[in-house]
């Protein structure tokens, strides 16, 4: 999995599936945090200090990351929703549909 860093978000691109993900501030910390060494409650002590915020307000958009990244098929041992990949003709949609682009500039 590939990872950039824009303007505090980060930008996942999977490879295996052709497919990028972007979360929020918190998502991407926690995403950071999940390395297999840090427990949720260490998620929490850490991102409230980084975030200057209250443990239980923490917690609560941790467990809401976690959620996001195990739907998204993020995290090891949850499997994802069905996944669209990225189409070779950029002028149509995930369903087929034309995507209307602007004019291009002079």
């Amino acid at each position: 999995m590939d990872s950039a860093v824009f303007d505090g978000e980060i930008v996942l691109f999977d490879p295996e599936h052709r497919m990028l993900h972007r979360l929020d501030a918190i998502a991407g910390a926690v995403w950071l945090c999940c390395d297999g060494a840090t427990s949720v409650a260490e998620m929490c002590t850490e991102l409230a200090e980084v975030f200057d915020a209250a443990a239980p307000d923490v917690a609560l958009l941790i467990d809401q990351a976690l959620a996001k990244l195990a739907a998204e098929g993020l995290l090891v041992g949850f499997d994802g929703p069905m996944r669209f990949p990225l189409l070779a003709e950029p002028e149509l949609s995930a369903d087929g549909r034309r995507v209307l682009a602007p004019n291009p500039d002079p």
